[in-house]
């Protein structure tokens, strides 16, 4: 057999096995991305719809899913905060904060600030012999609960220009638990507010009409993501199946090669008889 023989057949064999390298390397790069969605990690840092959106370009939003969901804003319910509020808290916040300036025993002298006996509900500028600042005045009114949470918040944006130099009590525990102070040491001061109503239950939630029966939670979201992953999966075995034939024939006309090849340049009977 020839040198050329031998090239031929070498040749075919090279390319048999670049080829099935290629269906198993083509292969993984169609199969690996699904196979990680099966693994606990990934599953918890990302959703079905997200991996897919990710690794397949088939994206689908899902309402209320996984890391799609929008955090709800805190609403701040005064009159439920003032419910739960800690009197003693607030008696210890304002003797650390506020007994600088201020009394608050019932006929307290007057210091840098009023006294603050009985001033919830009362006017704002309630004592003749304080000398208050204009900004104040000009607001006017009584001591609600929520005017007092908006002044001890922050004094200066309640009254601008106000010679209250307190920077507030900024911390709503704080704050709110120094006002239920200020009320439990006010005789005349109003009822806490009502707390906010709760939230009215989705419309989604609410029977179906004419008797249907309403889709479970996650139902209606399920169905398009279930349906992706069925087409994805058909995509994938479809690519599998031409990658497969195109690697077979190619292997098999490599091989056809060869053997052709290898029946060229093998001697015959008579040749061997000659020599």
């Amino acid at each position: 057999m020839g040198e050329l023989g031998l090239n031929k057949i070498l040749g075919a064999l090279l390319a048999t096995a670049l080829g099935l390298f290629g269906l198993k390397t083509l292969s993984d790069v169609v199969f690996a991305h699904g196979g990680e969605g099966h693994g606990e990690e990934h599953a918890e840092a990302t959703s079905l719809s997200e991996q897919m959106c990710e690794n397949f370009a088939y994206c689908v939003e899902v309402a209320g899913g996984g890391a799609a969901a929008v955090e709800e804003e805190e609403v701040f319910d005064l009159g439920a905060l003032l419910a739960a509020a800690d009197v003693s808290r607030g008696e210890r916040t304002f003797k650390g904060q506020c007994t600088t300036c201020h009394t608050i025993d019932d006929g307290g002298a007057n210091g840098t600030g009023p006294n603050l006996h009985g001033v919830v509900g009362a006017d704002k500028h309630v004592h003749p012999g304080f000398n208050y600042s204009a900004a104040l005045t000009e607001v006017g009114g009584s001591w609600t609960y929520e005017d007092l949470n908006h002044w001890l918040e922050n004094p200066g944006a309640f009254a601008r220009g106000t010679s209250m130099s307190f920077a507030g009590l900024r911390k709503d525990p704080d704050r709110i638990n120094v006002i239920a102070y200020l009320a439990s040491q006010s005789p005349n001061a109003p009822p806490f507010p009502d707390p906010l109503p709760a939230a009215e239950e989705d419309d989604a939630a609410a029977p179906a009409e004419d008797g249907a029966e309403a889709p479970a939670e996650g139902e209606e979201a399920a169905a398009p993501v279930e349906d992706a992953v069925e087409a994805v999966e058909d995509a994938a075995d479809a690519t599998q199946e031409t990658v497969t034939e195109v690697v077979t024939e190619e292997a098999d006309t490599a091989m056809d090669t060869a053997e052709e090849a290898f029946d060229e340049e093998a001697p015959t009977p008579t040749e061997e008889e000659g020599e």
